[in-house]
């Protein structure tokens, strides 16, 4: 069997479920390539897989000074030249055919046409990833640390009603972080000079 220089680094179970553990989730590196690196597993709390971080130290390592990210243009100007451009197609092509795939298929195409002509990509600075993560109060953090913890606690006991705690704790945490998001963008939005921009 050919192995391509690859060797298997993870030495730790990534499937714990009751009282069987397994490695069923690997990553094969070439170790020659690397001076360093480190494996840990992240307990992500969702389901019975572990995942696996790979870390590698570089002597490249590069961190960007700025970074972009491309959106689309949408503003009240293009969404009025996006309404113009669909009341002027004729529309015509779609009825040419009889088979209901062809007819959507060229909807689509025209549908899409327009909407990239008129939302046209541009690149602007995108600011660090947690910029955007307001709406996660103390209360919530301290919620998921302990949503962790009972998920530990869960998956290698039988203890059938901490299980049902457990679900009925995760879907109580999912909806204070829907409420706590829909706060927090409605309140953006209507601070927002650029309704659409900000939506």
């Amino acid at each position: 069997m050919l192995s391509y220089i690859l060797t298997t680094i993870i030495n730790f179970p990534t499937r714990v479920q009751n009282a069987s553990a397994t490695a069923t989730d690997n990553i094969f590196i070439d170790v020659s390539h690397f001076k360093s690196y480190t494996v840990t597993p992240i307990i992500n709390g969702i389901s019975d897989h572990d995942t696996p971080l790979l870390m590698i130290s570089t002597d490249h390592s590069h961190v960007p000074l700025l970074n972009f990210k491309t959106i689309r243009k949408i503003n009240k100007h293009t969404i009025s030249d996006f309404l113009d451009k669909l009341s002027c197609e004729s529309w015509d092509t779609i009825f040419s055919s009889e088979d209901v795939n062809d007819m959507f298929n060229s909807f689509l195409n025209i549908y899409l046409r327009i909407f990239y002509s008129s939302f046209p990509l541009k690149k602007v600075f995108s600011r660090n990833k947690n910029d955007n993560n307001y709406w996660i109060t103390i209360g919530i953090k301290t919620s998921c640390r302990h949503k962790r913890e009972l998920y530990l606690a869960s998956r290698n006991s039988n203890n059938q009603e901490l299980k049902r705690y457990y679900q009925v704790y995760c879907k109580i945490l999912s909806n204070v972080v829907k409420e706590a998001k829909r706060i927090y963008y409605d309140k953006t939005i209507k601070k927002s000079s650029n309704k659409y921009e900000a939506t």
